[in-house]
């Protein structure tokens, strides 16, 4: 069995997102974290932000 710590999942999520929501992944990430905290899921909001933090990071660095 593989384990993955969770910096490694938001890595990963980010890479999907990336290639799924192309140039428009940051702001669709972000509105999803926005929707999230409006729920009151305030966990789901900071793991939506992390995830957008790590697209950032991924298109500052150039990593596909």
């Amino acid at each position: 069995m593989m384990w993955i710590t969770h910096h490694e999942a938001i890595e990963m999520y980010a890479r999907f997102c990336r290639a799924h929501y192309g140039m428009a992944a940051t702001d669709t990430v972000r509105a999803t974290a926005k929707q999230m905290e409006k729920q009151g899921d305030y966990e789901g909001h900071r793991v939506w932000n992390e995830v957008a933090a790590e697209i950032e990071k991924q298109e500052r660095s150039g990593v596909n």
